[in-house]
């Protein structure tokens, strides 16, 4: 029988990108918003073209309805609804259609280092029942994840800072990759303008498994300024909410700074070995580790 997956598309394309990767569904309708259209596409240069539906945010009763004529001819098909993106008035919908066809229901849970995949289905007193739960391999790449959310074209690698910092940002991304043997590091990620040209960079990805983690990294003079905690928050509003942040410096923070890092989730990594292009085994460890706990990693001899 075919499979037909309904996923309902938020501010964050994780969420429909991950179960999508998962289950591998024959065919796919996107629900999304005037406000998503943009997500909706980034989506769709990941998993190919799909059946879309646009609807108001907040209308139950008019998603209901397209979605019961959409479906009308698909009465052979296995349904999957995916209900973890969208607002709450589509939530409501699709649970509704979910539970008049007897479809199966999936949630993400993200919220910690792993990813968990809840499946639901009604049973003849129109109860929730949990069929099962399933822990997600590894699924997706960096570049998949960049292309999500920023735009497949919108990005390229660039490598390190050719400045003096880029030294700095080599001897951090060596150690991860050192350590952390498991993880996908990708170096000077720069956005790009629509002429083309850089508009944001970002120093260091790191992905294990499903989870994410990007890192600036600041050297010499920089270490007391908050460049670094601006740039990571203006990279919040492209990359999403589902990615840790890290700043790795060569020496000390300004400690009146911290309450900036502890309001915007930042993690600071002192590094102050650093000498030329190389750090300790001390600092190489404790890098790597810090990076480990956050995103699941196993840490390396």
């Amino acid at each position: 029988m075919m499979t037909t997956l309904i996923q309902l598309i938020g501010a964050q394309p994780l969420p429909n990108l991950l179960p999508w990767l998962h289950l591998k569904p024959d065919q796919t309708m996107l629900i999304y918003t005037p406000q998503t259209d943009q997500v909706r596409q980034r989506i769709e240069s990941v998993i190919g073209q799909c059946h879309s539906i646009r609807c108001d945010a907040y209308d139950i009763e008019s998603l209901v309805k397209a979605l019961d004529a959409e479906l009308a001819s698909q009465q052979n098909s296995d349904l999957i609804f995916n209900l973890t993106g969208g607002t709450k008035a589509m939530v409501l919908a699709a649970n509704q259609v979910a539970m008049k066809r007897g479809a199966l229901v999936v949630y993400l849970e993200s919220e910690r280092t792993q990813n968990v995949l809840y499946e639901y289905r009604y049973d003849n007193q129109q109860k929730l029942r949990l069929q099962g739960k399933t822990l997600l391999p590894e699924l997706i790449t960096i570049e998949q994840f960049l292309d999500a959310h920023i735009g497949k074209g919108q990005w390229q690698e660039a490598g390190p800072s050719k400045d003096i910092g880029g030294a700095f940002e080599q001897a951090v991304a060596d150690a991860i990759r050192a350590r952390l043997s498991q993880a996908e590091v990708k170096q000077g990620i720069k956005f790009l303008g629509s002429d083309r040209r850089p508009q944001v960079d970002l120093d260091i990805v790191v992905r294990c498994g499903n989870q994410f983690a990007r890192i600036e990294c600041k050297s010499q003079g920089k270490t007391t300024t908050l460049d670094a905690a601006k740039q990571l928050n203006l990279v919040s509003e492209l990359l999403g909410t589902y990615t840790r942040k890290f700043i790795a410096l060569s020496n000390d923070p300004n400690p009146e700074h911290q309450a900036v890092y502890e309001a915007t989730r930042t993690t600071v990594i002192v590094l102050s070995s650093f000498s030329d292009t190389n750090l300790s085994d001390n600092d190489q460890q404790n890098l790597a580790k810090t990076i480990a706990q956050a995103i699941g990693c196993t840490l390396g001899e």
